[in-house]
């Protein structure tokens, strides 16, 4: 039969580094309108993710923009699930997965449509200076 072995114990056995929690998953999800229009309007520069669970390019770049959480740590990030929060997509005229949008001050600041982690980085680095 075959053993149970927890994570931990494959961690000591086989010297695998495993990572707890990814960045990614610590991203606030905004499920109504109410309070994506009141998260936008920090000062600060927002990215809001606009996702849906079963598509393929989104679900790559989940470890983008975990990257990028640990690196921008003044960037707020968000992420929306369309099929959850169509009102919120329908608001900022979302019709592609992945889709991200920059906000700062109240203000939609512009969007980047698809899978481009170099374009989502540059966008963050230009607006949020």
């Amino acid at each position: 039969m075959f053993a149970r072995v927890s994570f931990r114990n494959l961690q000591k056995v086989s010297g695998l580094k495993l990572r707890s929690q990814s960045s990614y998953s610590k991203i606030t999800k905004i499920a109504n309108l109410k309070d994506f229009e009141s998260l936008i309007k920090n000062p600060s520069l927002s990215v809001i993710d606009f996702y849906a669970t079963w598509c393929g390019p989104c679900k790559a770049m989940a470890p983008h923009l975990s990257k990028l959480v640990e690196e921008y740590p003044k960037v707020d990030f968000y992420k929306v699930d369309v099929d959850e929060s169509s009102d919120i997509a329908k608001n900022c005229e979302v019709t592609a997965m992945p889709t991200f949008v920059f906000a700062k001050g109240g203000k939609l600041l512009g969007k980047l449509v698809g899978a481009n982690p170099s374009g989502l980085e540059k966008g963050i680095k230009d607006l949020s200076g």
